[in-house]
């Protein structure tokens, strides 16, 4: 039983069965005009928008809008007891901003709110954007309400804001029903390696974008899922909740919406932490490079967690063993042709994830190790993986073709963003994305998400504007892990380097995001981030072993040797084929700057 269904039943027990979606009087329940300064947002010029009138949230019954990961979890029914401090709500708001709300030009953007208990002032409003893109923020409402999450843990005082965006479940919903992808043998592999299978791969794109537009409702909306839409969005939010500044904690792709609000909205900025960061503006070449760096660190941070971990199958075989058996695995199959995945290739799901596909081939080897270290790295894993492999079991690290980004969400909320000149639309053009970052992967991998973004964006109907870099002078806490994959370290600092009142929060470990970590051993940055989120005062310069702070003004030394970070529970490493309890000391002493 999880955690989330034992706290409902405890609920059940404590207070009497009654709605908590309905708001009391609190203070901030108002239905404010969107832009109180005279209608217009401050989005510079250039950005077309018009004034609207003013609107009002519709309150609603949380028994009518749990999130289907909640759902899944749980068996909350119509009687089931919620806590008292958990709204729910949804505001109209114009699909093109450019015209005015109406009955033909209108959509609702749906959330959730944990707000302080009845009769206390809120301290303000802080949105949280849980990133993906695509990723339902309103779960962490419900896990915040029932005390399944510390990430906002001491910060009971505000108001908490969860907004899915336009595109996902409880706001307005794409349609993303197609399966057009999972039909042609052409297309069920990561990415393509020459012109008919990148020919079948745009094809299947444009396919399943064409499907999105038609079966959505209302028409045109796939047009309108932008970025420079959401902030709009947010700040309407903002406004009809009657607060004049907005605090932020943005995690991920929540890190390009709120550096963009901050752009747009600057005399509205409160607190900000942005963390785990897609820039914008860095070129794409720039970052497919750096993300190449990032997994060739993460081999060799596998490589020292097996040195300390006497389950490790390359354990006692020397510093190096883990990179060098990786590096044969590639050579054997590459020469072979494929590897036998036993496990795979039944239609059921394998290791807690999607049905894998047999035989494994280098291409699928390539994704694997990514798979491996994405997200929340899992170096047991990928380590069993590829000692497995060298015994002619490749399941660990076959492709699993449902858990590929390409048809979900993700492909228009991040198309809609990011340009993809007409000389990438081609096998020619994308595949000298790999061949330029050879310089950054001497062990082979070839594949990173951000490539794949280029194939996928490739086929996006829509023109959409070239990014550039974001500068402000604002106060915002920028926040970083050394070994992060998905958003690799580097894209942080170019970030920060945007902005020269800033500070920069590293955190000394593994995984993709930090704020989440409060409470564990790897929480030192998580814990910084909620002390600037309550106080506003952003933590003075610092470095240790767990986190270095880096004041405005400060400079960035290099990212440390992978075996000059200790591993285990301080890295924030896990793992779903070992039980990790403990953290083990670096390998060496560090040879960088940072602490």
């Amino acid at each position: 039983m999880s955690l989330l269904s034992i706290s409902i039943g405890l609920l059940s027990l404590a207070l009497p069965a009654v709605s908590s979606s309905i708001p009391g009087p609190l203070k901030h329940h108002s239905g404010a005009p969107w832009y109180p300064k005279g209608g217009r947002p401050s989005g510079g010029p250039g950005w077309k928008t018009v004034p609207q009138p003013p609107q009002q949230i519709k309150w609603l019954d949380c028994h009518d809008r749990v999130p289907t990961t909640v759902q899944a979890v749980t068996n909350i029914t119509a009687s089931t007891p919620l806590p008292p401090n958990l709204f729910c709500g949804e505001l109209v708001v114009p699909m093109d901003y450019s015209k005015r709300v109406s009955a033909q030009n209108n959509i609702t953007v749906g959330f959730a709110m944990v707000r302080p208990p009845k009769g206390t002032n809120s301290s303000g409003l802080i949105a949280y954007h849980a990133g993906g893109p695509g990723i339902d923020a309103a779960t962490k409402a419900w896990e915040t309400a029932f005390n399944q999450s510390t990430t906002f843990l001491g910060l009971e005082d505000f108001d908490l804001l969860m907004m899915n965006t336009r595109g996902l479940e409880y706001s307005t919903p794409l349609n993303i029903s197609s399966g057009v992808f999972f039909n042609d043998p052409l297309i069920n592999h990561p990415f393509p390696t020459n012109e008919t299978q990148y020919a079948a791969y745009q094809s299947a794109m444009t396919n399943f974008l064409e499907s999105v537009n038609n079966n959505t409702t209302p028409a045109g909306l796939m047009a309108h899922v932008s970025t420079n839409e959401i902030i709009q969005d947010m700040d309407a939010l903002r406004g009809v909740l009657g607060y004049e500044k907005l605090h932020y904690a943005g995690i991920s792709y929540g890190t390009f919406v709120g550096a963009a609000y901050a752009a747009r909205f600057p005399d509205r900025v409160g607190r900000f932490v942005i963390d785990a960061v897609i820039p914008h503006g860095m070129p794409f070449q720039e970052m497919i490079d750096h993300q190449m760096t990032a997994i060739n660190r993460l081999i060799l941070r596998s490589d020292a967690f097996c040195m300390t971990d006497p389950e490790c199958p390359f354990h006692g075989q020397g510093k190096g063993a883990v990179a060098k058996a990786w590096d044969t695995l590639l050579a054997q199959t590459i020469k072979n042709g494929s590897i036998p995945a036993p496990s795979c290739g039944t239609g059921q799901p394998f290791n807690g994830g999607a049905p894998c596909n047999t035989p494994v081939t280098a291409t699928d080897l390539r994704f694997g190790v990514h798979a491996s270290f994405r997200s929340d790295s899992d170096f047991p894993l990928f380590n069993l993986g590829v000692h497995q492999a060298l015994n002619g079991n490749a399941s660990h690290l076959a492709y699993q073709p449902l858990e590929d980004v390409r048809e979900t969400v993700v492909s228009p909320l991040l198309c809609s963003d990011f340009a993809v000149e007409d000389s990438w639309k081609t096998f020619k053009g994308f595949n000298q994305f790999a061949l330029n970052s050879r310089k950054d992967d001497p062990h082979s991998v070839i594949y990173s998400q951000t490539w794949q973004f280029v194939l996928m964006c490739a086929a996006w109907p829509y023109k959409v504007a070239k990014q550039t870099t974001l500068k402000n002078d604002l106060d915002i806490m920028w926040v970083t892990s050394d070994y992060d994959l998905n958003l690799p370290t580097e894209l942080t600092t170019f970030a920060w380097e945007q902005t020269p009142k800033a500070s920069l929060v590293i955190r000394h470990g593994d995984d993709h995001t930090s704020i989440d970590f409060s409470g564990t051993p790897a929480g030192a940055a998580a814990d910084l981030t909620k002390g600037f989120l309550k106080t506003g005062v952003m933590p003075k310069a610092q470095a240790n072993s767990e986190v270095t702070v880096i004041s405005p003004g400060g400079h960035r030394g290099a990212v440390p040797n992978p075996y000059a970070v200790a591993t285990g529970l301080v890295a924030a490493d896990t793992s779903v084929v070992e039980n990790i309890t403990t953290s083990s000391n670096a390998i060496q002493k560090s040879t960088g700057t940072l602490f």
